[in-house]
């Protein structure tokens, strides 16, 4: 949200008496409680602006800005049309002479669709299945007190041979419509390994190191 006339008058006023960025903030959160106080960098941008222009007030509230023409409907359509023949497009590297932000800006606000983050899990084997299901079972028949006996384990695993860094590798599709983005990949050996184990009486056993290779 953009200051208004009078917030950004305040600002310049009540920083050349006191030429104080923190008391300015101070005496704006006092007089205009209704928003948050400026940030140092905007009430230095509104002070700056006011001694090289010799105001602080946006002179071109109605007419600044780019045109437009960025977002034009065949501009949404063609980044439409690469989408959907490849929603693994990167926004910087999208191969459509478009800036990154330009290639956002129309995914996000005229398309509405959103970058879905990849997930990474563990690959499972015909034999996991029956597996999975004896266990949960054998799990049922237990009493309530079994639960509070049970000491869960954990680990954090750091793989020597290189893995997808699923952190940087999204998918467009429409807003709340996420793709199944799944990667499934198998143990790998090559790997340093910490576990911690959390028992029901809530001690804590470990950390323990392991290396596997």
């Amino acid at each position: 949200m953009q200051l208004t006339k009078e917030q950004r008058i305040f600002i310049v006023v009540n920083f050349l008496d006191s030429n104080s960025i923190q008391h300015v903030q101070e005496l704006f959160h006092e007089c205009f409680p209704e928003r948050n106080s400026p940030s140092k960098v905007t009430i230095w941008k509104n002070i700056r602006k006011y001694k090289t222009e010799g105001t602080s007030l946006n002179l071109n509230k109605g007419r600044s800005g780019r045109k437009s023409t960025e977002r034009a409907p065949e501009n949404v359509e063609i980044v439409h049309q690469a989408l959907l023949a490849n929603p693994d497009i990167s926004s910087r590297k999208n191969g459509l002479d478009k800036s990154k932000s330009t290639f956002n800006r129309i995914v996000k606000l005229e398309l509405k669709w959103h970058p879905y983050k990849m997930h990474v899990r563990h690959k499972l084997l015909d034999t996991d299945l029956p597996r999975r299901l004896n266990f949960a079972q054998w799990f049922l028949q237990k009493n309530d007190r079994f639960i509070e006996d049970i000491m869960i384990g954990d680990e954090a695993a750091f793989h020597l041979n290189g893995k997808i860094n699923s952190h940087n590798v999204r998918r467009y599709a429409p807003k709340n419509n996420p793709p199944h983005f799944n990667y499934d990949v198998e143990i790998s050996r090559e790997k340093v390994s910490i576990w911690m184990g959390l028992c029901g009486n809530g001690c804590l056993l470990g950390p323990f190191f392991t290396t596997t290779i």
